[in-house]
């Protein structure tokens, strides 16, 4: 979010290609994305809870349609402005499917629509390949990264420990070849990643009794010299029990967790029984502070994931 306090997480600095997109965040929990002068990428897991009295899933060739949901950032202060300075972005919503395929297999497609700056509208599309437990393993996104005009699509691989970037373009010599070491779990806080968020909550134990440390990515792209700039964010995440929750128009029994790293607020995150991002609030010091956050808008589901 946009407003950062100095906690007592741990924090380093790697290179690595830029993300457009995410968050979160979700934290599973990415993750948006910011295009042209302002680039970030998300890349994302999702999952749900059956909606009856549905019609049947949409079919295509050697895949079907699962679920679909939008999510919506609410920011009243600040002028409605997310992320860090000079790279916030405004009215943020982003709407996804997702698809299984006939080897039990997980797509995601989605496409992300906000400003940046105020009033100047984009829109950006993202794929990403999931495992049959939901856990991201490749990921493309079509935008360019903003100090390199010949570069994109961006992709990016996820595996233990380590995520792997290329950023893709017309000219070889140029491409952006990264590995960046994580301990696990991690996830990427900035881009927005909502469904990252998600899935770094699948990953820890559910025990009120004992936080799990995880790495969280931030992703900037500071001036033509320095094009990219990592920070890797190290702090508790904290199962608080279950929650009764209202998101996408209807009433959810919620696992409710706590997450402090570095340079951020506290961050207060609800995810469905199997692992759906339903909501994330910024918990403020300041306690007249406007209430903000990202919120599940819209969800609609045909099967089981």
């Amino acid at each position: 979010m946009a407003h950062f306090s100095i906690g007592p997480s741990s924090i380093s600095h790697r290179p690595l290609i830029r993300l457009a997109g995410l968050l979160s965040c979700l934290l599973g929990t990415a993750y948006g994305a910011v295009l042209g002068a302002h680039n970030v990428i998300n890349f994302e897991i999702s999952s749900g809870q059956l909606m009856p009295g549905k019609s049947s899933p949409e079919q295509h060739v050697g895949r079907t349609k699962i679920a679909e949901g939008e999510y919506a950032i609410y920011e009243p202060a600040n002028g409605g402005a997310i992320g860090p300075f000079g790279e916030e972005i405004y009215n943020f919503h982003e709407s996804w499917t997702l698809w299984r395929g006939e080897k039990g297999e997980y797509q995601v497609e989605g496409v992300r629509g906000f400003e940046s700056p105020k009033d100047q509208a984009h829109s950006n599309r993202f794929v990403v390949e999931l495992t049959r437990d939901l856990t991201v393993i490749r990921m493309k996104e079509f935008a360019k990264l903003r100090w390199r005009p010949d570069s994109g699509p961006l992709s990016c691989e996820f595996s233990p420990a380590e995520l792997h970037c290329s950023s893709g373009g017309s000219d070889p010599s140029r491409t952006i070849q990264l590995s960046t070491h994580l301990e696990e779990p991690y996830g990427l806080l900035w881009p927005i990643s909502p469904f990252s968020l998600s899935g770094v909550t699948r990953e820890v134990e559910r025990d009120v009794n004992r936080a799990t440390q995880v790495d969280f990515v931030r992703i900037e792209q500071p001036s033509m010299q320095n094009p990219v700039e990592t920070t890797i964010l190290a702090g508790p995440l904290r199962y608080l029990g279950d929650d009764d929750i209202e998101a996408a128009g209807r009433k959810w029994r919620a696992h409710k967790f706590s997450l402090k790293v570095a340079m951020h607020p506290a961050f207060i995150i609800w995810s469905s029984s199997n692992g759906l991002l339903l909501a994330l609030d910024v918990e403020h010091s300041q306690l007249d502070w406007p209430k903000e956050g990202l919120k599940l808008e819209r969800f609609q589901q045909w099967s089981d994931f």
